[in-house]
């Protein structure tokens, strides 16, 4: 085929993505062992998301096999994309939602952690097109904890009970959401379906990669839906 591209005036790729085999539970699928998962069966069931992800956390660029660990995948899944993802969305959207009519705080309150994020872009991209997929979202999760870490020391929750703290709370849960933003845009390419419901709950044209330099301060969002249930 290569030839077929030559001969026809096309270019001819300069590298292949490929890799190795899909075991389950550490086997090779097979019909009689049970170990086969059909992906209509799958789709049925469960959120594709959650597959692209857990595929993707795995992919390198080599040739290795690709393992599907129901019990891995449950926990990444869980930890990773709800618990590390979607809750800081889900923690921050409620208090900019109910007490500030969806307003964002007209300035960021933590310029220095956003940089931080933002810088993190380049090598999140080269990642990416190295096919380092599993690399590209380590590097992404590890984003995610430092945003949690944050909402947690500045517990909104705790401040929107206290008097006189309600521009703290809109500065808190701004940044949340200004660092969620971050994270979507690099991981919009694993996780196309959920990028698309982002961008209407935070009213956004698009996400593009360029956009991120600068945050989302005094924008306006829509009411927060949840992204993604636990998988039981």
């Amino acid at each position: 085929w290569p030839a077929v591209l030559d001969g026809s005036g096309m270019r001819t790729p300069t590298s292949v993505f490929a890799h190795g085999f899909l075991t389950v539970n550490g086997k090779k699928m097979s019909k009689s062992r049970g170990t086969v998962i059909k992906a209509r069966t799958y789709a049925d069931n469960l959120d594709p998301s959650c597959l692209r992800y857990y595929y993707a956390a795995k992919l390198g660029p080599g040739m290795d096999d690709i393992d599907l660990n129901l019990d891995d995948f449950l926990a990444r899944v869980n930890s990773d994309l709800v618990g590390k993802l979607v809750n800081i969305a889900s923690r921050c959207a409620g208090f900019i939602n109910k007490r500030f009519e969806g307003r964002l705080a007209d300035a960021c309150s933590e310029p220095g952690l956003y940089q931080d994020f933002v810088s993190e872009g380049s090598d999140i991209a080269r990642d990416y097109e190295q096919r380092d997929f599993g690399h590209a979202l380590r590097k992404i999760m590890a984003l995610a904890d430092r945003a949690n870490q944050y909402i947690d020391a500045n517990k909104p929750w705790v401040l929107a009970k206290q008097e006189g703290e309600e521009q703290t709370v809109q500065a808190v849960c701004s940044v949340g959401l200004y660092l969620f933003r971050v994270l979507i845009t690099y991981l919009q390419p694993v996780l196309p379906v959920m990028a698309e419901e982002v961008t209407n709950f935070l009213n956004l044209p698009a996400m593009t990669w360029d956009a991120i330099e600068s945050p989302l301060t005094g924008h306006r969002i829509n009411k927060f839906k949840p992204l993604m249930t636990r998988v039981e």
